[in-house]
């Protein structure tokens, strides 16, 4: 308590406990719905606040799982807890394998360009370059054009993984399927079909016959708790006069009340409405939870590739983001590797990222695989032009080029 010598009069101060904030908060704590900073909670130095206005964001911490103790047992789910745990899948008897080996057709010719076709591609190309001459492309003399091709094999395997642990939320009441009621199937007994295959989908199923209905764990039952705002008290410091209970707005020689706290420093908790009491968020009221065991079933397409280019030395990504004409694909649940490939070294990658794919997922059941093997046209043209010697390549059916030595470009341009 306090006294204002001006006015003869006592002031009374709060005796709610202030938000502990850092001495940073200011830069993180918004209104208006807006964030407000984590580590608040754990920050410990007392001082007046500014109180949340009534559409602030509530800062309760998020509550505990109940204790395990507090769950039934389940045949099949005895070590399930509120983490989500990885079930392998069960041992598959035997695999089935690709025998497509026998319909795989020979390589296609290759597209040869003529002289024309390659200035003509480098003239596009050239045209797109603001500080790149036309002239050497349209003047250069082509010594000579080499063709050959790239491979871009790629390997993908779809997934699927299982995880199971236990959850829970508000009951409303309803039928539940209770432990009693029937026998609950295994995770990996339960069906489920991907809604496509090689994509990335994830669902949550509720485990049939794993539900109970127990006594909310947070408020014991009445539905409500101490109100976390304002400890119980009820009320809290005025966010109008910062706890003064003077009018932030008036001279200290003529103070007047604050017209919001009418001078107590002091208003009604924005959360409780004053009572000290607030809903239980768990249970939002109703005193009871809703407790189940959870699946998650998650489908993953894993996707590997490599490139195999031998003469013009392209970068990978390159080759990875043009189109080429595909010349071998395959689908099995389980597939060989393309030993029968023309080039050994796409035989050897294809075994390889096989191989890695087969030990990758302990975890997850294979449900598809595919591999294709495209061939990218890669055309290498010799040039010369005022006695300079030169190289550029055209790659894809896009027809990119590629020039890192064009003799006629400003010093400040990048390469095509």
């Amino acid at each position: 308590m306090s006294h204002d010598s001006r006015n003869n009069r006592h002031i009374v101060t709060p005796t709610a406990p202030p938000l502990h904030l850092c001495d940073d908060s200011f830069s993180y704590v918004k209104y208006n719905n807006g964030p407000v900073h984590p580590d608040n909670l754990s920050c410990h130095t007392p001082s007046k606040h500014v109180t949340p206005p009534p559409d602030a964001l509530d800062d309760e911490p998020e509550p505990s799982a109940p204790p395990l103790e507090f769950m039934d047992k389940v045949r099949g789910y005895e070590s399930a807890s509120f983490e989500a745990v990885a079930i392998p899948p069960p041992l598959e008897t035997s695999l089935k394998k690709s025998d497509s080996e026998t319909h795989r057709s020979p390589l296609p010719s290759i597209p040869h360009l003529t002289e024309k076709e390659a200035r003509e591609a480098l003239l596009k190309e050239v045209s797109t370059r603001c500080c790149y001459g036309k002239t050497a492309a349209r003047d250069m003399a082509i010594t000579e054009i080499k063709h050959s091709m790239a491979f871009h094999y790629t390997l993908e395997t779809f997934t699927e993984k299982r995880t199971t642990c236990w959850a829970f939320g508000p009951y409303n009441g309803g039928p539940v399927e209770r432990l009693d009621s029937g026998e609950a199937p295994f995770p990996w007994d339960i069906p489920s079909t991907p809604p496509s295959f090689f994509k990335n989908h994830t669902i949550q199923l509720e485990v049939p016959y794993t539900a109970s209905v127990k006594v909310c764990h947070v408020c014991g039952g009445p539905g409500r708790k101490r109100c976390n705002t304002c400890s119980g008290k009820g009320y809290e410091y005025c966010h109008h006069c910062h706890g003064d209970g003077f009018s932030p707005l008036a001279l200290r020689s003529a103070t007047k009340d604050c017209l919001y706290c009418t001078g107590s420093g002091q208003r009604k908790c924005w959360k409780c409405g004053g009572e000290g009491m607030a809903l239980c968020k768990v249970c939002s009221g109703t005193g009871q939870i809703r407790c189940f065991i959870r699946l998650t079933i998650k489908w993953t397409n894993h996707m590997d590739d490599h490139v195999v280019e031998k003469i013009s030395n392209l970068d990978d990504d390159k080759i990875r983001n043009v189109s080429g004409e595909v010349v071998c694909q395959e689908e099995e649940t389980n597939l060989l590797p393309l030993t029968h490939f023309p080039d050994t070294t796409v035989s050897m990658a294809s075994a390889q990222l096989l191989q890695n794919h087969a030990s990758s997922f302990p975890e997850e059941k294979v449900l598809k695989q595919r591999h294709k093997v495209s061939i990218v046209p890669v055309t290498s043209i010799h040039y010369k032009w005022k006695n300079r010697e030169g190289l550029f390549h055209i790659y894809g059916f896009e027809q990119r080029v590629y020039a890192p030595d064009y003799p006629q470009t400003c010093c400040c341009c990048c390469i095509l």
